[in-house]
Order: structure tokens, then C-alpha cells, then sequence
């Protein structure tokens, strides 16, 4: 054989050589990602089952959604495995968790045995990341992964697990925070603080217990640690700023299990978006905050500002009251009017001459337009002061924001804004707060927390007493022979509300402002186009209670 026909042989045998070994990798790895770094590693043999990335893709996946006992299947020790994916699932809120195949490094493989390198990414104020790794190890004909807390985290030892913790760390079964009432609503189960009953207020339970009410401006001050079976943290946090200890006493809230399980049970039976914010006149505490699933944001109710519609109404009779009226003044409710060339018209009904009270029940909003036109530019903006709706309130772990009146610069401004149209912006709380000062007959400064006092950027002065006394006796008209009828047998006072005019469309929202007894509150439903649908989350609200 001459030289040139001996090194083309060579050649062929080494390709063959080459194929053959990427063969084998590819067995491994069909799909081509993370391939093995070594060439010389020997390639298992092909299994009937999954290939070892859909194994490991599966499993990650599984990890990942905090699915205990899906994971555990594809490991060779599914008991171990599902205790711990369980505790891991416990101490970290779902979603925050992510594990992935870590692309900047390849799969080594041995014989029988794949290692695969890992990528976790935990978002807790931010994304903070580490790296840990896993064994596939053959068992029969398939791949599974051979079962270690180190999966989880490199530092990882049996019996622990990985927690995000808030700023206080308590003892297990000892209350973590107090109601109103002075009862537990939340109680310590190892690293976390856990509700009572998962209808109570959850937005205000994480305010209290994170200092995060997952509004804007709000501070993510947990942190990530390795805890025991106990709860305790081991060694100094993977990430941010270690515990408090916790204190001798639980945190002492002004919630209300009752009113909040009543609120929540109310707002679920919406199909629109729904909240109720619910607040005790006496103390200014804020009892319950609830929203059903339609809700685009918790918080809404907190800060969320809409037109209040006719529940507006509570501040134009008190300006209209503080102009010399009376509740028993005679009026004009005719079916439709015209004042200073804004148009409004009744829904579908003309009274003729009434008393303001009766004007209020049934509210009518050519009553109130002509009245607006008789005010000056900034009556409606006194009035709303004297109930809180440009109040600013600093309350410890909530964003809140009660409402934005202004003064109007035109009659037809005022027209608009004295059915609350126009620029007139409330958020639930704010209007709460309106009914509250009714109820109290006084100003009252809304609390969350009795041991962290709520700061007043800018208070208010409520009415007179008189004033306020002439607003109770038409709210409760409002019920008994007005437009919320339907919670006459609850013994309540309120105002309905819906931005009833000629163009309305599809944007009005349904209210219910009210009291009784010593809770006020505000049901507000989104596009709810009435206030019926309002009235009838405050019977099952009243009816819960």
C-alpha cells in the first residue's frame, strides 16, 4: 500500500472513531443542549423510557411549581424527596422559585450517571441566583434523579430547607398577629406567619406581617435563609438582612375575622370586579379589606381612585345643608333639566316638588345639578375636606390614597362633579371613611396597627354635629324608602351610587356607601353600570356579619 492510500484509511477509521463516540452522546442528550464537555466520557446505554434532558426538564418543572409529590416520582428516594419539595413549596411563596438546566455549563456524564448543572433563581425583591447540581442514575430501564438536598441548594443538609422570611420570626402555634377583638388571625407555623382563615383580609394580613402592602412605594423587606425542621434559621442569610428577633407579644391589628370572612364571602359571589373596605367609626380601625378574583389589583381598594357617582351626593346635600338647607327644604326633581348648559336626566322618573330628603333617597340628579349651580366654585371641594377625601394618611405597611376633589372653574364642572362625574376621584377607603364620619358624627383617622400609630400628613375637620345628624336621617331614607330598599331588613344607612347620566356607556360604577351600627363600609363593583349589583354585595356583606 503507497502512502497516499495508507493515510485515506487512516483518515476513514478516524472519522469512524469520531461518529461513534458522538453517537453515544447524542443518545444522551437528543436534543442537542448542554452536551457532555468530555468526548471521551462513555455513553450509557439507550433506556425505553425518557431520555435523561426530558427527565430533567420534567423534574425542574415540577420543582419549580412546588409540585412535591409529581417531583418526587422521578427521584430514586420519593419519600425523602417529597418531604423536603413539600417544605420548600411551604417556606417560599409559589411562583418566586425558578429551576432551570444552567445553559453556561454541560452535562458530565459517567458510565451510568449523568450530573447536571443547575440554575435557581429566587425573586424576592430581587432575582437572586445560585447554582447547584443534580445526579441522573439509571434504576432499571429509566432515568431518575438520584435524590439529594443539595438538588435544592450546595449548602443544603437533610432536614432543612429554604425559606423567605419576613422581618419578624416567631414560635410555631404562637400568635403572630391579634384581631380587633383581641383574638389570633394569624399564628406561627415554623418560618412563616399563617392566617387564621385564609378569607381574612389577605392584603392587610401581609401588610402587618411584612411591612408590604404591595402598593406602589412599598419596601420588599424579606429575606432568604436556610431553616431547620424547627424553623430556625441556620447561619446567616443567603440573602438580605437577617430577622428580628421576634417579640414577647403578637402584633395587635384592628381587623375584624368576622367582618373580613362576611367581606370576602360578599365580594365572591361577584362576577364583575369587586372590593369592600370596612372601617369601625369608633376607632377609625379598618375591619376588613376584600376583593374577589376580577380584581386587577388588591390594592385597589386602598388607593384606587374612581367616580364615585350619586354616593357623591353625601358631600353636595352637606354643602347644600351648609348654604342654609335643610333636610326638609322643598326642591324640584323634574325628569330631566338643563343648568348652565349641561343637561341631566333622571333614571326614568320625574318627582315634581319634594323635600331634599326624598330627593336624596331617590336621588335625584336634577335635584342635585340645579343645586350645584347655586354653589360657588369651591363648595364641593369644602365639603369633600370635611370628610376626609383630601386627607394624606402615612399608615404603616398599606399605600393608601382617599380621593382628589378640586375646585370646579365652570357651572357645568360643578354640575358634573355634584353627581360625582367630572373630576371627582374616591377610592373605596376614602369612601369609607366618608361613611365612617357620618356614623361617628365626627372626623376619624383611619388605623391598621395599635402598636404603629398612623401618621396624618393632612387631617380634616368633619361638619357639625347637626350637619352630620341631618346626613344620618337621609341615608337611612335612602334605605327605607329610597333606592336601596333591599337592605331595609339589615337596619342600615348608606347612599347608592352609579354615574347615571345620558351618556354613561359602560364605564358607570355601582356603589353602596353605608353603616350600621359600628361598622361603615364601601362596596364598589367596576362597570357594575347600577348601583343594584353594589346594593346586593352590602345585603350579603350586612347578612354575613
Amino acid at each position: 500500500m503507497n502512502t497516499k492510500n495508507r493515510r485515506i484509511v487512516l483518515i476513514i477509521g478516524a472519522l469512524a472513531v469520531v461518529v461513534t463516540t458522538l453517537a453515544g452522546v447524542l443518545l444522551l442528550w437528543p436534543e442537542g443542549e448542554n452536551k457532555p464537555v468530555s468526548a471521551t466520557s462513555a455513553a450509557p446505554k439507550p433506556t425505553a423510557g425518557p431520555s435523561p434532558v426530558q427527565v430533567v426538564d420534567s423534574f425542574l418543572q415540577a420543582l419549580s411549581a412546588g409540585s412535591a409529590a409529581q417531583a418526587a416520582a422521578m427521584t430514586d428516594n420519593p419519600a425523602a424527596a417529597e418531604t423536603a419539595i413539600a417544605a420548600l413549596a411551604k417556606n417560599v411563596p409559589a411562583g418566586t422559585m425558578k429551576f432551570t438546566r444552567d445553559g453556561t455549563t454541560g452535562a458530565q456524564s459517567d458510565g451510568g450517571a449523568v450530573k447536571v448543572p443547575v440554575r435557581v433563581t429566587i425573586t424576592v425583591s430581587s432575582a437572586n441566583e445560585w447554582k447547584s447540581s443534580m445526579d441522573l442514575v439509571r434504576t432499571g430501564d429509566k432515568w431518575v434523579v438520584k435524590w439529594a438536598p443539595t438538588v435544592i441548594h450546595p449548602q443544603l443538609a437533610e432536614g432543612q430547607s429554604i425559606a423567605v422570611l419576613g422581618q419578624v420570626v416567631g414560635q410555631t402555634g404562637k400568635p403572630a398577629v391579634l384581631g380587633e377583638d383581641g383574638n389570633p388571625i394569624m399564628v406561627w407555623q415554623g418560618a412563616t406567619a399563617e392566617p387564621t382563615d385564609p378569607k381574612i383580609s389577605p392584603l392587610l394580613l401581609k401588610a402587618l406581617v411584612s411591612g408590604g402592602g404591595g402598593g406602589p412605594g412599598d419596601t420588599d423587606t424579606r429575606h432568604i435563609s436556610i431553616i431547620d425542621g424547627a424553623g430556625k434559621e441556620v447561619g446567616q442569610p443567603l440573602f438580605g438582612t437577617a430577622a428580628t428577633p421576634a417579640s414577647t407579644e403578637p402584633i395587635k391589628s384592628t381587623v375584624n375575622a368576622k367582618v373580613s370572612v362576611a367581606a370576602q364571602n360578599a365580594v365572591a359571589k361577584a362576577t364583575q370586579e369587586t372590593m369592600i373596605v370596612a372601617i369601625k367609626p369608633s376607632t377609625g380601625g379598618i375591619l376588613a379589606v376584600a376583593h374577589n378574583g376580577a380584581a386587577g389589583s388588591a390594592s385597589n381598594a386602598l388607593n384606587g381612585l374612581y367616580p364615585p357617582g350619586s354616593a357623591f351626593k353625601i358631600i353636595t346635600a352637606t354643602a347644600a345643608i351648609q348654604q342654609g338647607m335643610s333636610l326638609d327644604s322643598g326642591v324640584q326633581c323634574p325628569g330631566q333639566v338643563t343648568v348652565g348648559g349641561r343637561t341631566l336626566k333622571n333614571a326614568g322618573f320625574d318627582l315634581g316638588a319634594v323635600k331634599l330628603r326624598t330627593a336624596f333617597a331617590r336621588s335625584c340628579n336634577t335635584t342635585f345639578g340645579e343645586i350645584a349651580g347655586n354653589l360657588q366654585p369651591d363648595d364641593l371641594k369644602k365639603a369633600a375636606d370635611q370628610f376626609g377625601l383630601n386627607a394624606d394618611y402615612s399608615i404603616p405597611g398599606i399605600s393608601t390614597e382617599l380621593g382628589k376633589v378640586e375646585p370646579a372653574g365652570s357651572i357645568v364642572q360643578r354640575v358634573e362633579d355634584s353627581i360625582g362625574q367630572g373630576n371627582i376621584k374616591a377610592s373605596p377607603l376614602g369612601m369609607a371613611v366618608v361613611a365612617a364620619t357620618v356614623a361617628a358624627k365626627r372626623p376619624i383617622t383611619p388605623q391598621l396597627r395599635g402598636d404603629a400609630k398612623t401618621q396624618v400628613v393632612a387631617g380634616y375637620n368633619a361638619p357639625s354635629a347637626a350637619v352630620l345628624g341631618q346626613l344620618q336621617t337621609m341615608m337611612r331614607e335612602v334605605v327605607t324608602s329610597g333606592t336601596a330598599t333591599a337592605l331595609t331588613k339589615f337596619n342600615a344607612s348608606g347612599k347608592t351610587g352609579t354615574a347615571e347620566t345620558e351618556n354613561q356607556g359602560d364605564n358607570a360604577h355601582g356603589w353602596f356607601v353605608g353603616y350600621r351600627g359600628d361598622v361603615a363600609f364601601a362596596v364598589l363593583v367596576v362597570d357594575g353600570k347600577t348601583s343594584s349589583l353594589a346594593v346586593n354585595v352590602a345585603a350579603a356583606f350586612l347578612g354575613g356579619l
